[in-house]
């Protein structure tokens, strides 16, 4: 072998470990959508890079980023703009039935459920039923005249035929509640107006839930208890949940449903491509008693861990785990 052909293949090899090793090492950006800076989803995720980055960071590069929280951060896995995002399940189930083609259990998977948000509707003191509901609804507000009788439950079809307001990241909620319970009322997006006239109105948020209890302090609305039964009939990944308020230095308890929050992440078609939502869906399973116990992690995490010990899984596809 000539010295000119052997120094040339030997310039070659070299060329292709030194890309080897710069590939390798080249971590993949995993981009996590959250929600507002001062909000529960952009404080977990932080918690999860805490605890994660370290563990993955040879094949992974963990960047938490602010957000609109859960319709922006599905449609940011859709465009590429997030890798992973925290989304409510019920916008996760709903844009699966209206979007199937970009979201489906196979394009989008879960890394690991979070904790629960609650479906509260406020309903105003002089509002009208156009249905049969009209004894339940007289029920429910006797505790608002004197009395200690607790609300409801009403079923969901006191809204049929009326105008719910809904603003912000509860109007897809509110569609989706309308869907899967099959109660025919039409959602306004009072996002921009904040105009809630005398709509009735749904929200979903913790508890408690700071514009829940602006509303009930006004003494214009009542927070009524749910029939759960007929909606998780209908829709099994809504939950049975109480809701506690307060109204004139009384404390009441309205049964409601709730859904679970979810880190989910984009899933590719190669499977090696995935690896790494395998191993951050491992890492927060193995690290969820830590942050459940550690003092400066997001309260949430206890209700996360107390969720998974009673097994509280979605039907949605979800990534295996190491």
């Amino acid at each position: 072998m000539k010295k000119e052909t052997f120094s040339s293949i030997l310039l070659i090899l070299m060329f292709m470990l030194v890309a080897n090793n710069t590939l390798a090492g080249n971590p993949q950006n995993l981009r996590i959508g959250s929600g507002g800076s001062k909000g529960n989803y952009f404080s977990m995720a932080n918690d999860i890079k805490s605890y994660c980055a370290e563990p993955l960071a040879k094949t992974a590069n963990l960047e938490v980023l602010e957000s609109n929280a859960s319709v922006a951060n599905i449609e940011g896995m859709t465009k590429k703009t997030y890798t992973a995002g925290i989304v409510q399940e019920d916008v996760l189930q709903y844009y699966g039935k209206h979007y199937e083609a970009k979201v489906n259990r196979n394009t989008i998977k879960v890394i690991a459920g979070l904790h629960m948000e609650v479906v509260y509707v406020l309903i105003p003191k002089n509002f009208q039923p156009k249905t049969k509901e009209k004894s339940l609804w007289s029920k429910a507000t006797s505790i608002f005249s004197g009395g200690d009788e607790s609300p409801g439950p009403i079923n969901l079809n006191i809204l049929e035929g009326q105008n719910v307001a809904a603003s912000g990241g509860s109007v897809i909620s509110a569609k989706a509640l309308k869907f899967f319970a099959k109660v025919n009322f039409n959602v306004v997006d009072v996002t921009d107006s904040k105009d809630y006239g005398d709509m009735p109105i749904i929200m979903v948020g913790g508890q408690p839930y700071g514009p829940v209890e602006e509303k009930l302090s006004s003494g214009k609305y009542i927070l009524i208890s749910l029939d759960a039964d007929s909606i998780t009939t209908q829709a099994p990944f809504y939950f049975k949940v109480a809701a506690s308020y307060n109204v004139g230095g009384k404390s009441y308890t309205a049964n409601t449903v709730g859904i679970r929050a979810l880190l989910v992440g984009k899933s590719f078609r190669k499977d090696s491509r995935n690896e790494n939502m395998t191993r951050l869906a491992s890492c927060i399973d193995k690290r969820l008693v830590d942050m459940a116990d550690d003092p400066e992690t997001n309260p949430n995490w206890q209700s996360v861990y107390d969720l998974n010990e009673d097994a509280n899984q979605t039907n949605w596809a979800y990534f295996p785990l190491k």
